[in-house]
C-alpha cells in the first residue's frame, strides 16, 4: 500500500519531503542550505528592523560610521553561523557538520568563516554548486572543508556549545579579516 503524499488541500506533505530528501542527497543538502538562510534571516531581520527604526529616531543614517558597523556586525553573525562545533542551526537539525578535509575533524572557526566568504556575492551560484556536489560548495574549496552527515541535534545544543567556548586567539584574526573583508565590500557593493 502506498502512502498518500498530499494532504487534503493538495499541498505536499512532510512524508513527501522526507521521501524526496532520502532519495536525493543533493536535495537534502540544498534543503539544509535554504533552511540555514531562512533561520538566519529570522534571527537577523528583526534585529535589523529594530536597529533601523532606532537609528532613524536618533537621526543616524546608514552611511554614518556607527550605523555601518552595526550592519556589518549583523551580517558578521550570518557569516559565522557555523561557528559552534562547525554546525549551523540547520546543519544541527538536518544532521550535517563542516569538517576539515585533511584531518576529518570539525572545521575550525576560521575555516567556517572563510567558507562563508562567497555567500555575499555568489549565494545563488553556491546553491547550484551544492546541488551538483552536496559535500562541497565554492566556499568549501577556499577553506579546504567539506560537509558530511552527522548526528542530528536540537537547536538548544548551540547554547551548550556557546557555554563551553573559550576565547581563542584566532577569534581576533576572524574579526580583523571580517573588518577588512566588509570594508572592501563597502567599496564594491554600493
Amino acid at each position: 500500500m502506498t502512502k498518500n503524499t498530499e494532504n487534503h488541500s493538495g499541498i505536499l506533505s512532510i512524508e513527501m519531503f522526507d521521501n524526496l530528501a532520502n532519495r536525493s542527497p543533493s536535495f537534502h543538502r540544498i534543503s539544509a542550505m535554504l533552511l540555514d538562510h531562512f533561520l538566519m534571516c529570522i534571527l537577523i531581520i528583526p534585529i535589523a528592523i529594530v536597529f533601523a527604526i532606532a537609528s532613524e529616531k536618533l537621526g543616524f543614517k546608514l552611511i554614518d560610521g556607527m550605523s555601518f558597523y552595526v550592519w556589518v556586525l549583523i551580517i558578521f553573525v550570518y557569516y559565522n553561523k557555523d561557528f559552534f562545533n562547525a554546525k549551523s542551526p540547520a546543519k544541527r537539525i538536518m544532521g550535517y557538520q563542516v569538517i576539515d578535509r585533511k584531518t576529518e575533524k570539525p572545521a575550525t572557526e576560521l575555516q567556517c568563516f572563510v567558507r562563508n566568504f562567497t555567500i555575499c556575492v555568489a549565494w545563488p551560484i553556491e546553491v547550484i554548486v551544492g546541488f551538483f556536489n552536496p559535500e562541497r560548495r565554492i566556499g568549501d574549496f577556499l577553506a579546504n572543508t567539506k560537509v558530511v552527515s552527522s548526528e542530528k541535534e536540537k537547536l538548544k545544543t548551540i547554547w551548550t556549545d556557546l557555554k563551553r567556548t573559550k576565547l581563542k586567539m584566532n577569534y581576533f584574526g576572524i574579526i580583523i579579516i571580517g573588518i577588512v573583508y566588509f570594508y572592501g565590500l563597502s567599496y564594491i557593493i554600493p
